[in-house]
């Protein structure tokens, strides 16, 4: 077919392409290769990424869980060591080690009973029981190695 100008249809179509200036948008490989990338990542913005961060919160939370338990753990052990060793009742090291577990499970008992009660409040209750505990261990600690 021919046109007002005398082309026919497939000969303005050879023109454009020879130009390089595609019609469509479509038959333009660098922007269809712009479309699939930017498809690409705003998908995996969506699915991996979030999934990538969720797994990265589990085993973060687990591996500060497990050294959170193993420095607790420690430091029941010196606390019971170290109240074991000075508390006034026994004859020495080792004697009274009923009464530093005892007395350990009193000062978290009186710790946990302050975190109970600021726990919708301020934090005054904790601290508070903070100070008992600290004003209870140095007078026993005290009474102990000056007694």
């Amino acid at each position: 077919m021919s046109t007002d100008d005398g082309t026919t249809d497939g000969a303005s179509n050879g023109a454009a392409a020879a130009t390089g200036a595609p019609d469509s948008p479509w038959l333009d490989p660098a922007a269809l290769t712009d479309r699939v990338v930017d498809t690409v990542d705003r998908i995996k913005a969506l699915t991996t990424d979030n999934a990538v961060l969720a797994l990265r919160i589990v085993v973060f939370g687990l591996v500060i869980s497990a050294l959170a338990i193993a420095v607790l753990l420690m430091a029941i052990i010196v606390l019971v060591r170290i109240f074991d060793a000075y508390l006034p009742i026994g004859a020495g090291v080792g004697d009274a080690t009923w009464a530093a577990h005892g007395f350990t499970g009193i000062i978290f008992c009186v710790l946990g009973i302050g975190a109970w009660l600021s726990r919708r409040a301020t934090s005054r209750p904790l601290v508070f029981a903070a100070i008992i505990d600290l004003v209870f261990v140095v007078v026993i600690i005290c009474y102990g190695v000056f007694g």
